[in-house]
């Protein structure tokens, strides 16, 4: 399955190319993995012996914070080595990498998200062309680097988000005698007018299938709406940088959200077919949608495949692996019914140059045994959950039923959506059009102004970020 889910990621060539991340690296691939290297920075990792150095890692991904703390204690146990681990709030970690990076004992491992991100932080990264975690990547593109071959990060989780289903009621309701509309199968939702045909339906029969909303709550609580000003966002841009055929190289594009009534479908749709009424999304956070679709009180949530932790291990989960499944996030664009999920690396390891050169290999030691040890591979695979670029993973000891929906999903030829959404230029302007859209869904904004704020705010942002043309 492995190999398949690679190519099934490799639109994210596009996707890093649209952030100037995915040229090829000329350094270091002639030679074999494990025998030493002279590198400039003296980061090398293949040593006989580990260094007793300090790791302290700053975690990007708060839904897996608990899983990385099992990580902490297993690496420990194998080595006599501690690791410390800490986790930023959702939505502060680039604020909190800050303050962290002030102290004496700044983080080893940090994470950037994006070449805005890149920008700010791309004094602090060494360079990892010479490193054993180099060494494992299945291809450059899954790198931030400058061209020339330094490499300031590497891509640790391939990731792919859609509008999640139960099948198990969704085949109740293709079965129901007296529905609606003529579908019979989760195929048939390629498009948003089937889409929505479908859903609104759902909606009226939601008594005989047994849900309270065919969508779980919009999590529109501030640090919880990151699906919907972020992730939501991407195939708004992907049709507008298309349409007006923007070459993409790292600078951030001029947005004039085109296609925000195309937006607007799909969230109306979201709100309207929920479990809770519009004015209360401000009081949900992704946690309550997940238990809802975990709980079988709704049938499908926006999220993507590393949402499959939190549901399964939610309290009283019911949901059975083999009842999830992708389709695509429509719209209503002509053409989008031969496109797939968004795919493609969300973020990226770096190491901090400032640390000791103790640390910074004690630092690359302890990912060299997270991608590549028995231990650390069960790990990321069955605990943190990351689809990873790295050829010392395999197949086998991935659990999580959505990757295998995205392979179904590929194997019809549909195309991926790259994530143009880490040309974003800024965290601001994310919490700016997130802030709107809970003003729209509890009817204190109109959807015009949502829409000239989110450009103006862009036009901004993009001039205070430094990252335009």
């Amino acid at each position: 399955m492995r190999k398949k889910l690679l190519s099934v990621l490799l639109c994210v060539m596009m996707a890093t190319s649209m952030m100037g991340c995915g040229k090829k690296n000329p350094a270091s691939k002639d030679t074999e993995p494990g025998k030493e290297k002279e590198q400039t920075d003296n980061l090398d990792t293949k040593t006989e012996s580990r260094y007793d150095g300090t790791i302290y890692y700053l975690n990007y991904k708060p839904e897996v914070s608990d899983a990385f703390q099992k990580v902490a204690e297993a690496y420990t146990n194998e080595t006599g080595i501690k690791v410390k681990i800490e986790t930023a709030a959702s939505g502060t970690y680039e604020s909190t990498l800050t303050a962290e990076m002030d102290k004496k004992d700044a983080p080893t491992i940090f994470v950037v998200d994006g070449a805005t991100m890149l920008e700010n932080w791309k004094d602090y990264c060494a360079d990892l062309s010479g490193t054993e975690l180099y060494s494992y990547l299945s291809d450059d593109t899954y790198t931030m680097n400058d061209g020339n071959g330094y490499i300031y990060g590497i891509a640790y989780s391939l990731e792919a988000w859609g509008i999640i289903v139960n099948k198990a009621i969704m085949n109740k309701y293709f079965a129901l005698e007296n529905k609606g509309t003529d579908f019979t199968s989760l195929d048939d939702l390629y498009t948003f007018e089937n889409l929505k045909a479908v859903v609104e339906d759902m909606t009226a029969n939601k008594e005989a299938l047994g849900i309270e909303g065919v969508f779980g709550s919009t999590s529109l609580k501030n640090g919880d709406n990151w699906r919907y000003h972020t992730h939501l966002l991407n195939q708004a841009l992907y049709w507008e940088w298309l349409k007006d055929g923007i070459d993409i190289t790292g600078a951030t594009p001029e947005f004039k959200f085109e296609y925000a009534e195309n937006y607007k479908n799909i969230f109306d749709l979201y709100l309207n077919n929920s479990l809770i009424e519009p004015k209360l999304v401000g009081t949900k956070t992704v946690d309550d949608s997940m238990a809802e679709f975990a709980l079988l009180k709704c049938a499908m949530i926006q999220n993507g495949d590393w949402s499959w932790n939190t549901i399964a291990n939610t309290s009283g989960s019911v949901i059975k692996p083999e009842d999830i499944a992708f389709i695509p996030i429509s719209t209503g664009v002509e053409g989008e019914d031969k496109m797939g999920l968004s795919v493609g690396a969300s973020q990226y390891l770096c190491i901090n140059k400032n640390a000791s050169e103790e640390d910074q290999k004690a630092a690359l030691d302890f990912l060299a045994w997270l991608f590549s040890s028995k231990t650390g591979k069960e790990l990321v695979a069955r605990d943190l959950q990351f689809v990873t670029p790295f050829t010392t993973m395999t197949d086998s000891i991935y659990t999580n039923p959505l990757f295998a929906s995205e392979n179904e999903i590929n194997s019809k030829g549909k195309v991926a959506y790259p994530w143009c959404t880490g040309l974003i230029p800024s965290e601001v302007w994310k919490q700016n059009f997130g802030a709107n859209l809970l003003l729209y869904a509890q009817g204190q904004m109109e959807w015009d102004d949502v829409v000239s704020a989110a450009v103006a705010d862009w036009a901004t942002e993009k001039e205070l970020s430094g990252m335009g043309e």
